[in-house]
């Protein structure tokens, strides 16, 4: 586990809301009373009244947080923290993190296949791609204790396991999308992407799903450039997460506790994956083309 701050200046470890029966007003009362912290709470004298009379049951789930912490246990925190609560998991699990995103050929899974899942970590980027490798997409989920995505627990990994069958349910999620609304981001990912200056390449910030679509098409009649252009597509998408991540956690921890707690950037390897402008040009004169013909009709 590298790079963490101390345990004051991390979100999980000031976390007591994955305990039973204390919601987000009760939390706050140990807050206010100055028990901040797992450590607090263990060395209090006196602790709020609502929490007092079950002061050694909770301290022994407290010990056992702390233990499985320190084995990097996500299962448990992913099974005691409410899925709105996800988010302060992040800095502890990232560099054991799935960033991933999906491509399909359609909204339904009922009526269509999945033609690529991009996954991003701390030593690089993955395309699994269908007819080729998607079918090690479950091995490889298995190396991981956290998921990122955007959307990705209405979308992309229900899709998946519709698709291929469970391969997440070991796993903590954090679906960025919620968190991200909670600070007023609303939209879709590259919406968000361009309000908070989390950018990719101009010449790709044009693509969307439909072109994804489109891409996916054209590689099946055999061009290589929109084979490698939908790549490059989807991991840009991945290549934002962990970036989304780090700005959602500050804000949050700044909202939650009213204290900002930084966490490192993380160094990840840079993308430099082709794309085909021509292929991208195309597709744009294809859309201003149908525009045009709509605006006509």
């Amino acid at each position: 586990m590298a790079n963490l701050p101390p345990s004051q200046n991390r979100m999980l470890s000031r976390s007591f809301i994955h305990l039973p029966s204390i919601g987000a007003v009760t939390e706050r009362e140990l807050w206010s009373a100055g028990v901040n912290t797992w450590d607090d709470f263990l060395e209090a004298d006196e602790l709020p009244a609502r929490v007092e009379n079950r002061r050694d049951y909770l301290r022994t789930l407290i010990g056992r947080s702390r233990d499985r912490l320190a084995e990097l246990d996500a299962s448990y925190f992913a099974a005691t923290l409410p899925n709105s609560e996800m988010w302060r998991l992040y800095p502890e699990f990232r560099d054991r993190a799935a960033f991933l995103d999906i491509e399909t050929t359609g909204l339904s899974p009922e009526f269509a296949d999945i033609t690529l899942v991009g996954v991003l970590d701390a030593s690089g980027y993955q395309a699994f791609v269908a007819d080729e490798n998607l079918d090690e997409l479950r091995g490889a989920m298995e190396e991981y204790d956290l998921v990122v995505t955007f959307n990705g627990a209405s979308f992309d990994l229900p899709f998946i396991e519709h698709k291929m069958g469970r391969m997440f349910s070991g796993l903590a999620h954090i679906d960025l999308m919620h968190p991200l609304r909670r600070l007023g981001e609303r939209g879709g990912l590259k919406k968000i992407e361009q309000r908070l200056k989390v950018g990719r390449p101009s010449e790709l910030s044009t693509l969307d799903g439909y072109d994804a679509v489109l891409l996916w098409r054209m590689w099946l009649n055999g061009d290589q450039g929109a084979k490698d252009t939908l790549i490059r597509y989807n991991a840009e998408d991945v290549a934002s997460l962990p970036r989304l991540a780090e700005i959602t956690y500050t804000r949050l921890t700044q909202k939650t506790v009213s204290k900002r707690l930084q966490i490192e950037p993380w160094n990840l390897p840079e993308i430099e994956l082709p794309f085909d402008l021509g292929v991208i040009e195309r597709l744009s004169d294809r859309k201003r083309n149908s525009i045009g013909r709509h605006g006509l009709a």
